[in-house]
């Protein structure tokens, strides 16, 4: 793993969660998201507590982003060398959920296709942007939110 400056990893992050609230950087990013929905997408606390996949994709289709996760579910193969190198197949990136704390969303949302899960302290750029392309479709906690205030202060 390569270094990287501290203000500009900041920086980073700092545009990735900037560019998740815009309407339309997400949608070119190829994120299928519902008219009516208005970023970025906060919730209440109970979300850290799911424990069921089946829960989360009621949630996600009252929210209007399950087609989303449909979406991220491709089972394409990859074309040249990389296929044997294992690389074979291309992964497909859904919805990313930020936290404050894991009380079973993490195992709840792992089967789900393209769904990543984290907390705000293991942020990072490469989650709010995969493949250097910014504008990923992020559902926040409350919780998570004011807890972003207090560590990004400095």
């Amino acid at each position: 793993m390569k270094g990287i400056n501290r203000k500009e990893r900041r920086l980073a992050i700092r545009s990735g969660i900037a560019a998740s609230a815009v309407k339309e950087i997400v949608a070119a990013r190829g994120h299928s998201i519902a008219d009516n929905t208005q970023l970025p997408i906060v919730i209440d606390d109970e979300l850290e507590s799911l424990k069921k996949t089946e829960e989360i994709k009621g949630l996600f289709t009252s929210l209007g982003i399950w087609a989303d996760v449909e979406r991220a579910d491709r089972h394409k193969v990859r074309a040249g060398k990389g296929k044997m190198r294992g690389r074979r197949k291309k992964i497909g990136r859904g919805p990313l959920i930020i936290v404050s704390e894991d009380r079973g969303i993490g195992k709840a949302a792992r089967n789900l296709p393209g769904v990543d899960t984290t907390t705000v302290k293991g942020l990072n750029a490469e989650l709010l942007a995969p493949g250097a392309h910014p504008g990923r479709l992020v559902v926040w906690t409350r919780s998570a939110i004011t807890s972003l205030d207090q560590i990004w202060e400095a």
